[in-house]
C-alpha cells in the first residue's frame, strides 16, 4: 500500500494579519460589491466505491497505534481505525471529489466520522474543509456477546452511514472513532474500545458535462 500525506487542512498561503486574507478568499466579498455576474456551474457525477481492506493505489489506511494492541486492526467487519488522531484512511482522485460516503458499524455507538480535504481552490479562510458526522447508530457485536449466544439480529447490531457533500477537493482523509464508555478493564492494556469499523467508503467525483 503506498504511503500518501495526511490532508493539510490550513492554507498554505496562510499569512498573520493584516494579511491573513489570500486573494481567492477575497472572491465573495469583491464579487459583491462589484456586482460581478455569476454562472450556473453544471457537471456529471460518477460514483467510485471502494471496500476493505482498501487495497488501492490511491489509498493509504493507517491503523494507528498497533504496539501495544489497543484494538485498531483489520477484522472481518472491515477496518477498524485507533481513536483520532492516531489512525487515518486517506485517499486521492484525479477528477475532483465533491462526496463521500463512509460506511460501517461503531465498537461502542453512537459513533463519528470525520473528514479533512484539500481543496482545488483555497478559499475558505476560516473554516478549512473539516467536517463531522456524530451520533451514528449500530455496531459490531463484540465476542463476549457472540460467546453469549448473540448474533447480528441482536437488536443494537448494525451499520450505519456518513454522508459528506464537500467543495470541489483532491484529497481526503477520514477519522473515525466512538464512545469511551464506563467499563470494566477490556483487555491487558484498555479500558475503552472507542473505534469505528469502516466497511465501504464510496467517492463521488465530478465529470464535465458531455
Amino acid at each position: 500500500m503506498p504511503h500518501i500525506d495526511r490532508v493539510v487542512f490550513i492554507n498554505p498561503e496562510r499569512k498573520p494579519m493584516p494579511n491573513y486574507f489570500t486573494e481567492p478568499e477575497l472572491e465573495v466579498t469583491r464579487m459583491a460589491e462589484q456586482g460581478t455576474p455569476q454562472q450556473v456551474i453544471e457537471y456529471m457525477t460518477i460514483v467510485r466505491e471502494y471496500w476493505a481492506p482498501f487495497n488501492y493505489p490511491n489509498f493509504c489506511v493507517e491503523l494507528g497505534r498497533t504496539d501495544p494492541y489497543v484494538g485498531a486492526e483489520f477484522n472481518e467487519d472491515g477496518v477498524e481505525l485507533d481513536e483520532p488522531p492516531y489512525g487515518a484512511i486517506t485517499f486521492v482522485e484525479d477528477d475532483p471529489i465533491v462526496g463521500v460516503e463512509v460506511i460501517g458499524s461503531a465498537c461502542v455507538p453512537p459513533g463519528f466520522v470525520q473528514l479533512f480535504a484539500e481543496p482545488l481552490e483555497w478559499k475558505f479562510p476560516r473554516t478549512g474543509i473539516k467536517m463531522k458526522v456524530d451520533n451514528l447508530w449500530g455496531e459490531h457485536l463484540r465476542w463476549e456477546l457472540i460467546e453469549a449466544g448473540l448474533t447480528e439480529g441482536w437488536r443494537t447490531a448494525g451499520l450505519s452511514s456518513a454522508h459528506f457533500s464537500l467543495p470541489p477537493s483532491k484529497k481526503v482523509t477520514i477519522m473515525t472513532g466512538s464512545q469511551h464508555d464506563m467499563a470494566d478493564l477490556d483487555i491487558k492494556n484498555m479500558r475503552h474500545d472507542a473505534h469505528y469499523c469502516t466497511r465501504i467508503i464510496r467517492v463521488t467525483v465530478r465529470k464535465p458535462l458531455k
